[in-house]
């Protein structure tokens, strides 16, 4: 049944004309017999380097300079097209934001934060969050419950080559009621083994909401030996 239809096929007109390649015999018995091939032509512009150079061996150009005397000279080979390489400069920096939440007994919040400045010499970070304060005056909160709005700020500074400034203040707001805490530290450095460290805390409460509406300042100077 197979061989009655192929024979069907091949006596169609179409078979039974010559290819330019193969002008003696029909076109059906010139792809049968791989006088034809019917693999589509390859047109692509890309050349690893070997199709410049010839397959069989290369003759030597013999120029006489002097009666006697015969110089060879080298076959002239055509330059390989290089291959192209992709090269990537792309260095992924890290990230300089980042989104979380936090929850424990006190507070439960989501905050975001970013790098606002990174240098060498000079960082600075920001946050901003939202969240329900469950128990008041906790982490340095609010003085009541309920939901609560907070932000912070982070500086780290250095002066020259011993010392460093620092400085972090943190706010949190509910509905009346605000607390304030900031934080200024200075490290200056000695030599290799002694550093000098001194910091200043200032904590504000406002009256409003349960409030008790005073302001604690506590500073400590620290002197630090490492072995």
């Amino acid at each position: 049944m197979l061989a009655s239809w192929w024979l069907a096929v091949i006596g169609l007109p179409v078979f039974m004309q010559p290819l330019p390649e193969a002008p003696d015999i029909p076109a059906a018995m010139a792809v049968a017999s791989g006088q034809v091939s019917l693999r589509q032509p390859c047109l692509q512009l890309r050349c690893p380097g070997r199709e410049w150079q010839a397959d069989g061996p290369r003759r030597v150009v013999a120029q006489t300079t002097a009666p006697g005397a015969v110089t060879a000279i080298a076959p002239l080979r055509l330059p390989q097209l290089a291959t192209r390489r992709y090269i990537g400069l792309h260095s992924p920096a890290s990230r300089r934001d980042r989104f979380y939440s936090t929850g424990g007994d006190a507070l439960v919040a989501t905050r975001y934060g970013l790098e606002a400045v990174r240098g060498p010499d000079t960082q600075v970070q920001l946050e901003f969050g939202t969240g329900y304060r469950l128990q008041p005056y906790a982490d340095f909160g609010t003085a009541a419950q309920g939901p609560v709005a907070s932000g912070q700020l982070r500086l780290s500074q250095r002066l020259g080559e011993r010392a460093a400034l620092s400085q972090q203040v943190r706010v949190e707001r509910g509905r009346e009621n605000a607390f304030v805490r900031q934080t200024i530290g200075l490290d200056l450095q000695l030599d290799p083994q002694w550093s000098l460290l001194g910091d200043v805390e200032l904590r504000h409460d406002t009256a409003g909401d349960g409030g008790e509406g005073h302001t604690d300042r506590e500073g400590s100077v620290r002197l630090r030996y490492v072995f």
